[in-house]
């Protein structure tokens, strides 16, 4: 297999990904990404030939998250210059050492969920406290100029519940590093938000700590509160399970388990593993009737 590549310096690349979403960026001509991907669209024309089904990672502007998808989401690319796709030709024959690779390996994603978290008067309290401050919300935002990635509503600045939160987190983390396979280490920080999802509200696929502004965060944690009876549906956290490739070589599996928002519970997992929040059907739209959640992460040193 042969790769072309142009005289100019930089490449403007349109993605057009699988669900309507599209991504801009500037690639070298030679540089690595480009190439995979233009690999990854000549191969389609090629369906005798074995697709392997790739995990891109692009980081994002201004210290965004990374943007992760699989390979087989890419829908069309459109390149700014013309870019010549690579030639494909037969696919090489096995050698010895390939055959002998083991096959890749499900590591189901470990999580801890603990019922009755707070008391029921601390529960209400906060239920109480963010219906009143619903104008302290503001939308979310995301390193990704596409609405269809996130839709939520975030507030910051609650001192006395994230006072009271952190300290509970506290009493519980030894139980929950053990749980989690996690070895002691220092906490440098317990950062916490709000965040109100509402009708048609959700957020893609994507882990807590993909990017340099995010690496020391290693737990992540999702406390959730709502109005009772449970005024929407939806709104599941799904857990993706870990596909190890190698040694060094780790992906996303395409198992996954939903964990749903149980009122006054709180979900712990590693903050490297991948998840999504579900699309949260609320036939109110109004806002007390949202999706309520009390999230953040626990940070050690760089």
């Amino acid at each position: 297999m042969t790769s072309n590549i142009i005289e100019t310096e930089t490449v403007h690349v349109m993605l057009l990904i699988a669900g309507g979403h599209q991504c801009e960026l500037s690639l070298a001509a030679d540089a690595p990404l480009l190439q995979d991907i233009l690999e990854t669209i000549a191969l389609r024309s090629h369906p005798e030939r074995s697709q392997p089904n790739k995990l891109f990672q692009i980081p994002m502007e201004d210290g965004g998250p990374t943007l992760y998808f699989p390979s087989r989401s890419i829908v069309a690319i459109a390149t700014d210059p013309p870019v010549p796709l690579p030639e494909i030709g037969p696919e090489p024959e096995p050698i010895a050492s390939q055959l002998a690779t083991p096959a890749p390996i499900v590591i189901e994603s470990k999580f801890l969920k603990i019922q009755n978290f707070l008391s029921e008067a601390e529960n209400q309290r906060i239920l109480n406290y963010v219906i009143e401050n619903q104008g302290e919300f503001e939308d979310s935002r995301v390193g990704i100029d596409d609405p269809n990635y996130r839709r939520s509503r975030i507030f910051y600045y609650f001192q006395e519940f994230g006072d009271l939160i952190k300290e509970r987190i506290k009493q519980v983390l030894p139980q929950v590093k053990e749980h989690l396979g996690i070895l002691p280490f220092e906490i440098t920080e317990i950062e916490a938000q709000i965040t109100a999802h509402n009708d048609g509200h959700f957020y893609k696929t994507h882990n807590d700590n993909g990017d340099s502004v995010t690496a020391t965060r290693t737990i992540s944690y999702i406390y959730y509160f709502h109005r009772e009876p449970k005024p929407f549906t939806g709104g599941q956290l799904r857990m993706y399970d870990t596909l190890k490739l190698s040694d060094t070589l780790y992906s996303m599996a395409e198992s996954y388990t939903d964990i749903p928002p149980t009122n006054n519970s709180i979900v712990f997992f590693a903050s490297g593993c991948f998840h999504e929040v579900r699309a949260v059907n609320c036939p109110s739209k109004n806002f007390p009737d949202s999706r309520f959640t009390l999230n953040g992460w626990i940070r050690k040193p760089e």
